[in-house]
């Protein structure tokens, strides 16, 4: 499910809803069972972190403050579940 961002009358009266930042969709290959931190690998600013699970790989979790929306890490994903977006109510912080 892709975020939606402002509307068009929320462009022309300049209100955003937010600064776009990494968001991780389903086709995390964690999410699979697969380990692999290729986002957390590129990310120049450290704002993906990964939250260990028991009996699957770390879940990448994105730090909602830290990000800056540069989109180094959308190409590093190797499943293309990296994609930039609004951030949601409840972002990792």
């Amino acid at each position: 499910m892709e975020t939606q961002g402002p509307s068009r009358r929320a462009l022309f009266r300049g209100q955003f809803i937010s600064k776009p930042i990494a968001v991780i969709g389903e086709g995390c290959l964690a999410e699979a069972g697969i380990v692999c931190r290729s986002c957390g690998d590129v990310c120049p600013e450290i704002a993906i972190r990964f939250r260990p699970r028991i009996g699957l790989p770390s879940q990448a979790i994105v730090n909602a403050a830290a990000c800056t929306g540069c989109g180094e890490r959308v190409g590093a994903c190797p499943g293309d579940a990296i994609t930039l977006g609004a951030a949601r109510n409840g972002a990792a912080s």
